[in-house]
C-alpha cells in the first residue's frame, strides 16, 4: 500500500505538470469558448468528461456523487452550484449544465451500482434534476440551459436527450462537418443560445474523436469495477485512471450513504480478487489562497475521520484494510499536498 499511495502523489504531480502546461491552451479554449461548462455525474471511476470529449483540463467544473444523484435543496450545493452561475454571469458568460447518467451496453451489471444496475431509474432520476435546475433558474432562460446526456462506458459515447425527445448517439455520428454537426444539434436543441450551441459543438466532436479511438473495444479492466482508492471531498480530476477511485463529493447531507456504497463496491472488488492488498480513503479539499488553506487542511482532516468512522460502522472487517491519506489541492497548480 505505501508503493500504491507513493503512486498516487507522482500521478497526481503529473497531472499536475500537464495542467499547468496546458493553461495557455486553456486561455485560448476559453477565449474561442466561453461558455460555463458545469458537469453533474456519478463517482464511478470510470467517468472522465474532459478524456471523453478531448477537452483541455480545467474546462469543466465537474460535481459528483453516487450515481449522479443530486437534489438543488442540499444547503452546499445550492450555494457552490449558484456561485458557480454568479460568477459566470458576473463575466458575461452563459452557462451548461450537463447532467449525467451512465450505463454498459454490453452487461448491465456493469452499469451504474448507485442505481443498482437499473438504467430506467437512473435516467428518470437525472432527468427530473435536469427539470429542477430548469424549474429554479427559469425555463428557457437562455442563461443557465441544462441537458441531459448519457455515457455508453464500454465506448465511452455520449447520448445527448434533445428538448423534443429525441436522442442522438454520439457513435452513430459519421459526418463530424461543422455544418453537419451545427444543423442536427440546432435540431436537437432548438432553443438552445447560439453562444452556447458554438461551446457544446466541440465536445461533441471530440467525443466523436474518442469513441473512434477507442475503436475495437476497451480492456475488460477497464469495463468493470475494480477500484481500489476511497476519494473523498474536491479535486479529484486528476484520478481519471480507468477504474481506480469512487469519488464521493461533499454535497449530500447523508453523505454517510455514498461513502457506504463506494465502500461496499471496494469490498466487492477486494473479494472478487480484482484487487488486492487492502484499499486507500483519500480526503481532499481545495484552497486558492494561504487563508483558503488553512481552513482545507481542517476540511480534509474532517472528511478523513468522518470517512473512516462510516466505514468502520459499516464494514468493520474492511478496517484493517483501511489505509488513510488526507491531503489539500492547490487550485491553481492542481498539486496535491499531504496534511498528515
Amino acid at each position: 500500500m505505501e508503493n500504491k499511495k507513493k503512486m498516487l502523489v507522482e500521478l497526481n504531480r503529473k497531472h499536475s505538470d500537464m495542467f499547468m502546461s496546458q493553461r495557455l491552451e486553456r486561455e485560448l479554449y476559453l477565449a474561442k469558448h466561453p461558455t460555463k461548462i458545469l458537469v453533474f455525474k456519478c463517482m464511478d471511476g470510470r467517468i472522465h468528461m474532459p478524456s471523453v470529449t478531448h477537452t483541455p483540463l480545467g474546462i469543466m467544473r465537474p460535481y459528483r456523487n453516487i450515481g449522479g444523484k443530486f437534489d438543488l435543496g442540499w444547503p452546499l450545493l445550492n450555494e457552490s452550484f449558484d456561485r458557480s452561475v454568479m460568477k459566470a454571469v458576473a463575466h458575461g458568460n452563459r452557462v451548461l449544465v450537463i447532467v449525467t447518467y451512465h450505463f454498459s451496453a454490453g452487461d448491465e451489471h456493469r452499469g451504474c451500482a448507485g442505481f443498482k444496475y437499473d438504467c430506467a431509474e437512473s435516467k428518470r432520476f437525472t432527468e427530473n434534476f435536469r427539470q429542477q435546475i430548469s424549474r429554479v433558474y427559469g425555463e428557457g432562460n437562455g442563461v443557465v440551459v441544462p441537458i441531459l446526456v448519457g455515457l455508453e462506458t464500454d465506448k465511452d459515447a455520449l447520448i445527448f436527450h434533445g428538448e423534443n425527445g429525441d436522442t442522438l448517439d454520439v457513435s452513430t455520428i459519421k459526418d463530424v462537418s461543422e455544418e453537419h454537426l451545427r444543423t442536427t444539434f440546432r435540431s436537437l436543441y432548438p432553443s438552445m443560445p447560439d453562444r452556447i450551441l458554438n461551446d457544446l459543438l466541440p465536445l461533441v466532436k471530440g467525443n466523436v474523436e474518442h469513441v473512434a479511438e477507442t475503436g475495437s473495444g476497451k480492456p475488460v479492466e477497464d469495463l468493470v469495477h475494480g477500484e481500489w482508492i476511497l476519494a473523498v471531498g474536491k479535486g479529484f480530476d486528476w484520478l481519471h485512471t480507468p477504474n481506480m477511485a469512487m469519488i464521493v463529493g461533499p454535497y449530500d447531507p447523508n453523505i454517510g450513504e455514498p461513502i457506504t456504497t463506494a465502500a461496499g463496491i471496494i469490498k466487492s472488488n477486494l473479494e472478487a480478487g480484482r484487487t488486492s492488498g487492502g484499499f486507500v480513503l483519500l480526503s481532499s479539499a481545495i484552497y486558492s489562497d494561504a487563508a483558503e488553506k488553512v481552513r482545507a487542511k481542517e476540511r480534509s482532516l474532517y472528511l478523513n475521520r468522518l470517512s473512516q468512522e462510516i466505514v468502520r460502522k459499516n464494514y468493520p472487517e474492511m478496517t484493517d484494510l483501511m489505509h488513510s491519506m488526507a491531503v489539500i489541492l492547490d487550485s491553481e497548480t492542481m498539486r496535491m499536498e499531504s496534511v498528515e
